[in-house]
């Protein structure tokens, strides 16, 4: 791993950590499409579902929301917040940011794959989708300001 590349994650995580925390300190509230579509850079699929969404403004802003949608258009959104792929059994830390909002991931599920991105230094992205049923899967997305 390059040095630029490690002290990326490094800042991640670090960032991570301070979101986690101001995600237990201050309530979330629901977000409208529109918003989530502007703050995370990307549009939903069109066939989500069961849209459920939670944001926290403090110091920084923090993001998460969760759907499901069928395979192939979680799998292109997904590549779209994340352009490096996800990892299969990847993406455990987002679970630390799901303080106080009911369905977010306590572990992640058998069949997942997470992966997470850096957006031009002022956000990052981390991204699970796991397997919901018949040609469904589940998504779970965290944005936050660095």
């Amino acid at each position: 791993m390059s040095a630029r590349r490690a002290a990326a994650r490094s800042a991640l995580r670090l960032a991570l950590l301070l979101v986690a925390l101001l995600a237990a300190c201050t309530p979330g509230r629901p977000v409208p499409v529109a918003e989530i579509e502007a703050f995370i850079g990307v549009p939903l699929p069109p066939g989500h579902r069961g849209l459920r969404s939670a944001d926290e403004a403090g110091v920084d802003r923090l993001m998460r929301l969760t759907f499901d949608a069928p395979e192939a258009e979680a799998a292109a959104f997904a590549a779209r917040l994340v352009p490096g792929g996800l990892t299969p059994g990847g993406g455990a830390g987002i679970t630390l940011l799901g303080s106080g909002f009911d369905g977010w991931l306590a572990a992640l599920p058998e069949g997942a794959a997470g992966g997470e991105a850096l957006v031009a230094g002022r956000r990052a992205r981390k991204v699970v989708v796991a397997p919901a049923g018949p040609g469904l899967r589940r998504v779970w997305v965290a944005v936050f300001t660095l």
